[in-house]
């Protein structure tokens, strides 16, 4: 899959812009900002094609499986992750690891006047983040319906901020030409099995290392610790169903992987600043919760 991110001029009908497997659909535009659908169909093994950011970008994977490349490292990404664009820069993505059924993204794209204007003229570091749950929540919430007033701008601001502070913390992978397979393989196993009672044993079994290499490889290869990746995927996992589902918050915290209420609720507010029953009740996570210390 490709995000070639359209200029904010372009007209509605973006899809003569990309390659026949792909598919973008505008949801929402404000000031020196769009938002965009991305639906892409390519099968495993596509051959990948270079191609440009035409402007700065934020990705949300919202579901499916690549490979992204650019000149600042590379990385598989899957749901939950961030993809990172910098205007002008090249890269590519292709589709080594995915199942076939291809890939849906949801892509935030800034002007240069906006950047200049409003956020200053950084550069991305990095080529992505993993995942975020207040910036998926943000997303979630512009993509449920949030086109009132000055909903995209404010969300913009908070989903910038939350990405600097992770870069800030390096939370990002180490540039590199390719991820470390080992890591990859631990980080897929904990995507796949979030809501078991994993174990690091049980984890570094499945990459082939032992407990303290994997604590070792995975930080510098995926940018955040076992442990909080872990807690990430829940997380994600929870904010789907509160979302999605009418399911008691008891059952959404141990459907999502915790052994303990009272454990859910505290990295939920941790991560959220409100409880599961506020979000839910509010229907999307509101810009200014999501931004509460990004700047510290």
């Amino acid at each position: 899959m490709s995000l070639p991110c359209p200029t904010l001029h372009d007209t509605d009908d973006v899809d003569d812009l990309v390659a026949p497997e792909r598919r973008y659909r505008p949801l929402q535009s404000g000031t020196g900002l769009r938002l965009l659908h991305c639906q892409c169909r390519a099968v495993q093994g596509e051959p990948p094609v270079d191609e440009e950011h035409l402007q700065c970008s934020i990705t949300l994977v919202d579901r499916g499986r690549f490979t992204y490349r650019t000149r600042t490292g590379g990385a598989v990404l899957g749901p939950g992750w961030l993809m990172l664009g910098n205007a002008g820069d090249g890269y590519a993505c292709s589709h080594e690891d995915c199942d076939g059924s291809g890939d849906d993204c949801t892509v935030l794209s800034m002007s240069a006047a906006m950047l200049d204007g409003t956020l200053g003229a950084e550069r991305f570091t990095h080529a992505c983040l993993p995942p975020l749950p207040r910036v998926a929540g943000l997303f979630r919430g512009l993509d449920d319906g949030g086109e009132e007033g000055f909903a995209l701008e404010e969300a913009a601001l908070a989903i910038v901020a939350q990405v600097r502070r992770a870069l800030g913390d390096e939370e990002a992978p180490a540039p590199a030409p390719r991820q470390d397979e080992r890591a990859r393989a631990a980080a897929h196993c904990i995507e796949t099995r979030s809501a078991e009672a994993l174990t690091l044993d049980d984890v570094a079994h499945a990459a082939g290392l032992s407990p303290f290499h994997l604590l070792r490889v995975f930080r510098r290869a995926i940018g955040v610790t076992p442990h909080q990746y872990l807690i990430r995927q829940r997380l994600m996992h929870a904010l789907h169903l509160l979302r999605d589902t009418r399911r008691p918050v008891t059952d959404v915290a141990y459907d999502s992987g915790w052994a303990d209420l009272s454990n859910f609720n505290r990295a939920f507010r941790r991560e959220f600043g409100c409880s599961p029953r506020t979000l839910r009740g509010e229907a999307k996570l509101h810009p200014a919760d999501a931004s509460r210390g990004a700047l510290a």
